[in-house]
């Protein structure tokens, strides 16, 4: 029987795609998915929010003792010891998998801004991640937003990443 479909643009030998999951934040738990029948799996998401932050303390540590003495520089992190880790853990993880697996890796990116989205999707697409799942985390607190400017504002940021990259 033939089960092969299309999802993303991706041709899938079956519709069995595993989700975003605390399993497949591990690289052996997706070769089992694999091996299971899965044919692609949805990597956990990358937020936006979650990258901001971590360059936000980077710039507090970089900066909190730049007027003091010398004998104070001792208080930097090195650079090996502090760096953005989730972000950059993700796109490893992603080329690792990819080296790994025969199945598509879909990585997912939970953003908030147009800037954010365009360039970690271009991360992810140079790590190698096959599709990308967008999740927009927007609350319109304002009550006179219209619902139309929040769908727009949506279909622009698809719009802003799809002419970034090719996948």
């Amino acid at each position: 029987m033939d089960l092969t479909t299309t999802y993303m643009g991706l041709k899938l030998k079956n519709p069995i795609i595993a989700s975003s999951q605390p399993l497949t934040m591990e690289l052996d738990n997706v070769k089992k998915i694999e091996d299971a029948g899965a044919s692609a799996v949805v990597l956990y998401s990358l937020f936006e929010e979650q990258i901001n932050q971590e360059a936000k303390e980077l710039d507090h540590f970089l900066s909190t003792y730049s007027e003091s003495f010398a004998e104070a520089l001792s208080y930097f992190p090195e650079p090996k010891e502090y760096r953005n880790l989730h972000a950059e853990e993700y796109l490893e993880y992603i080329a690792k998998l990819k080296k790994s697996v025969q199945i598509p890796v879909i990585a997912s990116l939970n953003g908030v801004s147009t800037g954010g989205w365009i360039q970690y999707s271009k991360k992810m697409q140079e790590a190698g991640a096959d599709a990308l799942e967008l999740n927009i985390y927007y609350i319109p607190a304002d009550p006179y937003t219209k619902p139309q400017d929040v769908e727009q504002m949506y279909l622009d940021d698809l719009k802003a990443v799809k002419s970034n990259v090719t996948i």
